[in-house]
């Protein structure tokens, strides 16, 4: 059996450790309004259970992030038969995905660069390909890189699986933290989870442009909401061509900034957390990405990009943590 490893980047702001299991993120440290150090991100203090890890913490998601609708991808008249883990769907790139694999780590400048290569035709995807996930700290900041090459036409939709809970105690709800993004639009999903439709979010519960406790949200009824086991589980288009968000939470004084290439970001609030030992609502995540199952909307001009020999994957995430104050 492998070894878990643990790595570690630390500056003056920031303490972040990551796995090479998964290439997961396992604590995010730094210091709240009082001086105390926090973890933002929930993990496991027993490593070994990372092997099983179910809700994907801190993980690397891939190479599709969410659900494909019957786990068939189409791509150039060629229909391919994915591995389907998920009520009949592929979620996150099947049972044995590159979340649950042991990838290959490397000191880099003021960071890490973690590396796995997938066969054709693992977990049913077409091409061989290469991918390559940096972290990076940068005083404040926390850079991830995604970079990919394939030897054929395929598709990737690579994202981090981070729950975050700015207060530091994973016994307490996100009720209290205030959203804002930087979107008009929400793609909505079905009974199975599977984006189904654009909704317009000028008055809607969903609505974050302007910032908002996620309390209010919470309070109130939608059937969006229902679907989503009384939480968020959904696709939000980013209204520029850098995709910009924010959170923050009163009581710890911190607050996170997001900015990312991707057009869109899956917010999470942790809606089934209680199955495997933590609490309901006790953190969000922000998995930037392209809308899942390859959606398309040409009103809004949302396509999928697939790339081949010529056409590296590339994309990134920052996430900027300072105080509120």
């Amino acid at each position: 059996m492998e070894e878990i490893k643990i790595y570690t980047l630390e500056n003056r702001f920031l303490k972040v450790e990551f796995l090479n299991l998964g290439a997961i993120i396992k604590k995010i440290e730094l210091k709240d309004k009082n001086g105390n150090i926090k973890n933002i991100v929930l993990g496991y203090e027993d490593i070994e259970k990372y092997r099983e890890n179910p809700a994907y913490l801190g993980a690397i998601i891939g190479r599709t992030a969410g659900r494909i609708k019957d786990g068939i991808l189409k791509l150039d008249g060629t229909e391919y038969q994915l591995d389907k883990n998920n009520n009949g769907n592929t979620l996150h790139g099947g049972k044995n995905s590159i979340s649950h694999k042991f990838w290959n780590a490397e000191n880099i400048e003021n960071g890490l660069c973690f590396s796995i290569k997938s066969p054709h035709l693992d977990n049913g995807y077409p091409a061989n390909v290469e991918i390559k996930v940096s972290y990076i700290l940068n005083n404040n900041e926390l850079l991830i890189k995604y970079f990919a090459t394939t030897d054929r036409p395929t598709y990737l939709n690579l994202t981090n699986h981070s729950y975050f809970n700015l207060s530091g105690n994973p016994d307490n709800t996100i009720y209290e933290d205030i959203l804002k993004i930087d979107s008009n639009y929400l793609i909505g999903i079905n009974e199975n989870s599977i984006p189904s439709e654009t909704i317009n979010l000028d008055s809607n519960i969903f609505n974050f442009k302007e910032a908002k406790k996620l309390e209010e949200f919470f309070k109130a009824d939608d059937k969006q909401k229902t679907i989503a086991n009384n939480g968020i589980d959904h696709p939000y288009i980013f209204n520029g061509e850098i995709g910009k968000l924010e959170i923050k939470n009163i009581k710890s004084g911190i607050k996170m900034s997001v900015e990312t290439n991707n057009p869109a970001v899956v917010i999470y609030t942790a809606n089934y957390l209680q199955d495997i030992g933590f609490k309901k609502h006790s953190a969000i995540c922000f998995e930037t990405q392209e809308v899942p199952n390859l959606y398309r909307d040409k009103n809004i001009n949302v396509y999928p990009t697939f790339i081949d020999e010529n056409t590296n994957y590339e994309k990134y995430t920052k996430f900027i943590f300072e105080d509120i104050n």
